[in-house]
This record gives C-alpha cells, structure tokens and sequence, in this order.
C-alpha cells in the first residue's frame, strides 16, 4: 500500500470530506470491483462503483456524463461496505394472456 492510499484511509476513518479531486483519483485510480448503473437521463446517468482500497472496499454513487460536453459529477462521499453472499429465492409475478391470437394453437 503506497503512501497517498494510507493518507486516503486516514481521510475517511476520520470521517472527512473528500474534495472531487480525490473522489475523481479514488475511482479512476484504484482498483474498481464492481459497477452498477442506474437509469439514463437526458445529460447523466447514476453510478455505483465498489472500489478496492488496501484490503477495504468502498461505494461511490456518481453521476456519468453522457456526452462529451459532460463532465463526470461526484456528489457522495464514499461508505465503507463488505461482500455478503447468501442465497435468496424470489416471488415473480407475470401476466400471461388467456385470449388465443388468431392462427395459434
């Protein structure tokens, strides 16, 4: 682990804030696990990144611009997580018709 990512840890168990610089190096830099996107909007689309730093991962919510005129926006600070893995059983429901379309069997 280099010297800037201990400074990094030190920032955030203290709880402050880090400026958009350091969220920009902390996605951009260092070890991205997992991305999740949420939905388009007309300039920007919501991110989620798990990122790796030291042996600890970290969310970052972030905003993706969408085109080149737009910037990449950072406006969470990053949340300490760990990796849960279970077993999960789900209920789905679907509508199905019950009226046969001409020509089908």
């Amino acid at each position: 682990m280099d010297q800037y990512e201990l400074e990094l840890l030190k920032k955030l168990d203290a709880g402050e804030k880090l400026p958009e610089s350091e969220l920009r190096m902390l996605l951009y830099e260092y070890d991205e696990i997992e991305r999740e996107y949420g939905d388009n909007r007309r300039w920007s689309r919501s991110v989620n990144s798990i990122i790796k730093l030291g042996e600890r991962y970290f969310s970052l919510d972030w905003e993706e611009g969408l085109t080149e005129c737009q910037e990449n926006e950072f406006y969470s600070q990053p949340i300490e997580v760990e990796k849960v893995t279970y077993e999960k059983t789900i209920i789905v429901t679907e509508w199905k018709s019950i009226k046969k379309i001409k020509g089908e069997m």
